[in-house]
């Protein structure tokens, strides 16, 4: 069998279960005769402050790790190539791409095909979303991982996006949470979060979904219910409309049946679940609040994903 191991520099094999916390580090170290690549050195880029945050945890944790273009960082080597030529795995952001072939990053891009070019055969790219990028990546001897999809993270980054949600609508809006009222639209992984957190706040939340029983777990959770699209309850009664589903849910004759003075916040990834062109002049007010894990908790978010890479990396 053979699988990959992490060995954080001058770090003996006892030590692994320690820095890494498996649960059994038998499965990994204890067994004569498992051929195993040790993995220790990583090269982190760009992206926001979650990688500055994951930089810092895998030098904390004992690994060779690099940086290039990661906000609030001075880069750790002169150039991209040398930043990539001895790392065993390169970690891009979540989102990681600007298009199909840049490096999401501030300031100047970082051209995808250069860091591949970069890297040595064999070695790990991991990112967020690196679906649009599949044909370049097949064209070099890399191992991909897009933890985008991963459950774990998934489930995780809805915490500090809800968080982040409640923290931004504080701000914006001119009353409190306990006693306004609210909808969630969608009822996946971020509405679950989200509407008992509203409510524990005291808001008055009213749960949008498509599926009767994801209506029926809303209610379950104290909860008023509606249907995605129809709203039949109206919208004029709402201070404050969260949106969580990544296609579109609101149209310009919705944004017509809110008040002028409701926040919208829309939380959804890609394109969100609004054209903002249907907002009328006047109001409501529509912010787009994409990836709020790496601006509301950055160093939380960076701790998900230093388990996200490493369970990805170790898995059989």
């Amino acid at each position: 069998m053979h699988c990959i191991i992490f060995r954080p520099a001058n770090t003996s094999i006892s030590e692994i279960r320690a820095i890494l916390a498996i649960s059994d580090a038998a499965e990994y170290t204890g067994v004569k005769g498992r051929d195993a690549d040790l993995i220790h050195s990583f090269a982190v880029l760009g992206g926001d402050a979650r990688q500055n945050y994951l930089f810092r945890k895998l030098l904390a944790a004992g690994f060779e790790a690099d940086c290039w273009q990661v906000p609030g960082l001075a880069n750790t080597k002169p150039g991209l190539y040398e930043t990539l030529c001895r790392a065993e795995a390169a970690v891009l952001p979540m989102p990681a791409l600007r298009g199909a072939e840049h490096v999401r990053a501030e300031g100047a891009e970082i051209p995808l095909r250069s860091v591949l070019e970069s890297l040595p055969r064999g070695a790990a790219v991991l990112g967020g979303g690196l679906a649009a990028a599949a044909e370049l990546l097949r064209q070099y001897p890399v191992r991909v991982v897009d933890y985008a999809a991963a459950e774990p993270l998934a489930t995780l980054n809805a915490v500090p996006t809800a968080e982040g949600a409640i923290q931004l609508a504080m701000e914006k809006l001119p009353v409190t949470i306990h006693g306004s009222r609210f909808l969630v639209v969608g009822f996946g992984r971020i509405g679950k979060a989200l509407a008992p957190r509203l409510a524990a706040l005291g808001g008055l939340v009213t749960v949008a979904a498509r599926r009767p029983g994801d209506c029926a777990l809303a209610e379950s959770f104290g909860c008023q219910s509606d249907r995605t699209g129809l709203y039949l309850r109206g919208l004029a009664r709402y201070d404050c409309i969260f949106n969580t589903v990544p296609a579109p849910v609101l149209s310009a004759d919705d944004f017509a049946a809110m008040r002028p003075d409701c926040l919208v916040i829309d939380l959804a990834s890609g394109r969100g679940g609004a054209d903002e062109r249907g907002v009328p002049a006047g109001g409501p007010v529509y912010l787009r609040a994409p990836g709020l894990p790496g601006k509301a908790a950055p160093a939380t978010a960076a701790e998900y994903l230093k388990n996200t890479v490493l369970d990805a990396l170790t898995a059989p």
